[in-house]
C-alpha cells in the first residue's frame, strides 16, 4: 500500500473573485495564443534529475506550427534546447540508459530518432528502409519496440496503374489494408511482423522478459463505418518469436490497452461489459498471462476509467477517471480492494504523470480554471510538493476572466453541472450578455480547466455557461445513457434550467442571450433556435439537422442506432422527431452556419440542408464554409477568420452595436 494515497498538495489553484480579477493587461484573443509558446510532453529522467517536454512555436507570417524538444535540469536549473531540426520533434522519451528518444520528420519521413541528454547530433534509432514505424512502446531495457503498421494493399501496383489512367472505380467500404504488430530489435536492427492475416489489431506491449507481446483485436470483421459496427475487442497474447496469437479474453464489450505487470504474470486492461455501446463505462481487469477468469478491479467504481500503470513494485494499479467537472487519479491494490483517489488538491484537474525508475519522484501535469497548465513534483506519498515551469503557465500580461464551477436542477431533478466564466469587470446585481456553449459528442464534457473560448468571450463583456447536460461524461453510468432515444428532449430542458438559473441570479440579461455549439453542440445549437425564441442569435458549427440522412452520411452510423434505438427505418418517426430541419419554420432566431468541407463526421450536406430550408422560409441565416477543413476548424488563418466573423454575429444580434467590416 502507498505510505498515503491521499495526496495533500497545497496548490493556490482556487477560482478568483471579482476584486482579485488580473489587473488591467492584454486582453486573450486568438491571435494572441498563437502567439504564444505551448509546452507538453513533459517526462522525467530515471534517475529524477531532469525533465524532457516540448516547446510548440508559430511562425507569425503564415502560423506554421514546429515543435522542439528541450531539458531542463532539476539539479542546477539549466534549461535547454536539446533539439532544433526544421521540421521538428516530437513525442519524447527516455530510454533506460539515460539517451533521449523522439520521433521527427527531418529527414523526409517520419522515423524515430535518439540523442544524448547533453545534446549533439541525433541519430536514427529504427532503421528498415521507408517504411519505419512512428509510434509503438519499448520494452523495459529500451532494446525492443512494438508497434502496429498498416499494410498495402494486395493489389498495389495494379492499384497504383489504374490512378494513373483514372480508371479508380472502387467499392464502398471494402476493406483492403490491415494493421498488424511488429517487433523492432534496435541491437539486431531487425523488423519482425508478428501478426498476419486480415485482421486489425492495435495497442501492442512486450512482456518485462521480453517473451511474450500482448494487443487487442477486433476480430468480428465490422468495422466503424460499417451499419453492422461491433465493438467487441479482445486480449491477445503470442511469442515475441512469432506463432499463433492465443486469446486471453471473451468478453462481449470491448478489451483494449494491455499492460503486463512487472512480474509479467498479469496483464491489466480497460474494459467494458457493454455491446455496442457509445457510452461506455470502462473498468479494470486484470488477467493471468496464462488465460483463465479476469478479476475486475472497479466492478463496484461508477465512473469511467482510462490510463492504466502498474506502480513499479507490481502491487497496485494506477488509472484516470473523470468525475464530473474534474479528473483525478486513483489507484487499487492489484489484489482487489477499494479504489482511492490520491488528491492534489481540490481544484486540481489530473491530466498525466510520470515517475523515476524506482517510482520515488512523481512528475504530474494537470491545470485549473484559472491556469492551463500545472506541473508538479512530488514524492508517492504526496511529500515536498514542488511546483516547476510556472513560466510555462502564466499569463502574465493578460487580464484573466473570473471563472467558477455550478450546478443547478435539471430535468426530473437532476443535479447538473457546468462553468460560468464571468466578463472583466464583472459587477454583482448587473446582468450581462450570456452565451450558452455545449459541447459536442453528445458523450463529451466540460471540464473545470481554463478555457480559452471562454476566456475570449469574457473579454469582450458576456458572461459563458458550460453545461454538461444527462449524456455527458464523467459521471454515473446511468447518467451517460440517459439521453438515450430523447436527443434533444432532457438534454435540451437540463442547458435551459442552466439559463434560467442564472437569469434567477441576476447574471444573465434574459433579452441579451446567445447560443452556439459544434457537432451534439452544433445539433443542439440548431434545435433550441426550433423550441424557444429567446436567443438573440445562434452559431451552429458543423452541427446535424437531420438525423434520419446523417446515418447514411457520417462515419459514425452506429453512433445513431445506439442513440435512436435502431436503424432509421426501425425508428423512423425518433429520427424525425429529434431533427431539427423539421421544424425549420419556427425558427426566428438570426442564424450563423458554419462548416469545414472536408468533414467525414458530421458531412456539410447537414448544413446544406439546414440553411437551404431556412433561406427557402425566409429566416435570418448565414453560412459560412471553410475549405480543406474537417470537424474542427484547425487552419491558423482560418481559427483568426471565424473568430472574427463570430464576434461580429453577436455584436449585431446580441448587443445591437454592428461590428464594421
Amino acid at each position: 500500500m502507498c505510505r498515503s494515497l491521499l495526496v495533500s498538495l497545497a496548490l493556490a489553484v482556487t477560482t478568483v473573485t471579482a476584486s482579485a480579477q488580473s489587473a488591467a493587461g492584454r486582453t486573450i484573443t486568438v491571435q494572441g495564443m498563437l502567439e504564444r509558446p505551448t509546452y507538453g510532453a513533459y517526462r522525467i529522467a530515471p534517475d529524477g534529475q531532469q525533465v524532457l517536454f516540448t516547446r510548440t512555436d508559430r511562425d507569425p507570417k503564415d502560423w506554421a506550427a514546429t515543435s522542439h524538444i528541450w531539458l531542463h535540469d532539476l539539479r542546477g536549473g539549466r534549461t535547454f534546447q536539446l533539439t532544433n531540426s526544421p521540421r521538428g520533434e516530437a513525442n519524447p522519451q527516455w530510454l533506460p540508459d539515460g539517451r533521449v528518444t523522439f520521433t521527427s520528420n527531418r529527414d523526409g519521413r517520419n522515423a524515430w530518432y535518439v540523442i544524448s541528454p547533453s545534446g549533439g547530433e541525433a541519430s536514427l534509432l529504427v532503421e528498415g528502409g521507408d517504411s519505419l514505424p512512428t509510434g509503438g512502446t519499448f520494452s523495459r531495457d529500451g532494446t525492443r519496440l512494438v508497434f502496429t503498421q498498416q499494410t498495402e494493399r494486395a493489389d498495389k501496383k495494379e492499384w497504383d496503374e489504374r490512378v494513373k489512367k483514372r480508371d479508380d472505380g472502387y467499392y464502398a467500404e471494402q476493406k483492403l489494408t490491415w494493421t498488424h504488430v511488429w517487433l523492432y530489435d534496435l541491437s539486431a536492427k531487425k523488423k519482425t511482423q508478428l501478426t498476419s492475416g486480415e485482421t486489425d489489431n492495435t495497442g501492442p506491449a512486450i512482456s518485462p522478459d521480453y517473451r511474450l507481446v500482448a494487443f487487442s483485436s477486433n476480430r468480428t470483421g465490422r468495422s466503424a463505418r460499417d451499419a453492422n459496427w461491433s465493438n467487441n475487442s479482445d486480449i491477445f497474447v503470442m511469442e515475441a518469436t512469432g506463432g499463433a496469437p492465443r486469446q486471453l479474453t471473451t468478453n462481449p464489450g470491448p478489451d483494449n490497452g494491455p499492460v503486463f505487470s512487472p512480474d509479467g504474470r498479469w496483464i491489466a486492461y480497460s474494459s467494458s461489459d457493454q455491446v455496442n455501446s457509445n457510452a461506455d463505462q470502462l473498468d479494470v481487469k486484470v488477467i493471468s498471462v496464462d488465460g483463465g477468469v479476469p478479476r475486475n478491479l472497479t466492478a463496484a467504481f461508477d465512473y469511467s476509467i482510462s490510463d492504466i500503470v502498474w506502480s513499479p513494485d507490481g502491487t497496485r494499479l494506477y488509472f484516470t477517471a473523470a468525475e464530473g467537472l474534474f479528473s483525478h487519479l486513483y489507484v487499487v491494490p492489484a489484489a482487489g480492494g477499494t479504489p482511492q483517489r490520491v488528491s492534489f488538491g481540490a481544484d486540481f484537474v489530473f491530466s498525466d504523470m510520470s515517475w523515476t525508475a524506482d517510482g520515488s519522484t512523481w512528475l504530474v501535469t494537470g491545470g485549473s480554471l484559472r491556469e492551463p497548465g500545472l506541473v508538479f513534483r512530488t514524492a508517492t506519498d504526496g511529500a515536498r510538493p514542488e511546483r516547476l515551469f510556472a513560466e510555462h503557465d502564466r499569463l502574465d500580461g493578460y487580464t484573466l476572466a473570473r471563472a467558477d464551477t455550478l450546478s443547478w436542477k435539471g430535468a426530473d431533478g437532476w443535479d447538473i453541472e457546468g462553468v460560468i466564466t464571468y466578463p472583466h469587470g464583472y459587477q454583482a446585481g448587473t446582468r450581462y450578455p450570456t452565451i450558452l456553449q455545449v459541447h459536442g459528442g453528445p458523450h463529451g464534457r466540460y471540464a473545470a480547466t481554463f478555457n480559452q473560448s471562454a476566456q475570449i468571450w469574457a473579454s469582450r463583456g458576456y458572461v459563458v455557461l458550460q453545461g454538461n447536460p444527462r449524456g455527458s461524461s464523467g459521471r454515473t453510468f446511468a447518467f451517460s445513457n440517459a439521453n438515450r432515444n430523447d436527443w434533444g428532449g432532457k438534454d435540451y430542458v437540463d442547458l435551459m434550467r442552466g439559463v434560467d438559473h442564472i437569469v434567477a441570479r441576476g447574471i444573465a440579461d434574459p433579452d441579451r442571450l446567445a447560443i452556439m455549439g459544434g457537432s451534439y453542440g452544433g445539433f443542439m445549437t440548431f434545435w433550441a433556435i426550433t423550441q424557444t425564441p429567446r436567443f438573440k442569435a445562434a452559431i451552429g458549427h458543423a452541427g446535424i439537422s437531420d438525423w434520419y440522412s446523417f446515418f447514411g452520411q457520417t462515419d459514425i452510423p452506429n453512433l445513431l442506432e445506439f442513440g435512436f434505438g435502431g436503424l432509421p427505418t426501425q425508428s423512423k418517426k425518433t429520427y424525425e422527431k429529434w431533427s431539427p430541419v423539421e421544424y425549420a419554420d419556427k425558427v426566428v432566431t438570426p442564424l450563423l452556419i458554419t462548416h469545414g468541407e472536408n468533414d467525414l463526421r458530421v458531412p456539410i450536406p447537414q448544413a446544406d440542408q439546414y440553411y437551404r430550408t431556412l433561406k427557402k422560409l425566409g429566416k435570418p441565416v448565414e453560412f459560412l464554409r471553410y475549405p480543406r477543413e474537417g470537424h474542427g476548424i484547425t487552419e491558423p488563418v482560418h481559427r483568426l477568420h471565424l473568430d472574427r466573423e463570430q464576434e461580429k454575429w453577436f455584436a449585431t444580434h446580441v448587443l445591437g452595436k454592428p461590428i464594421a467590416q
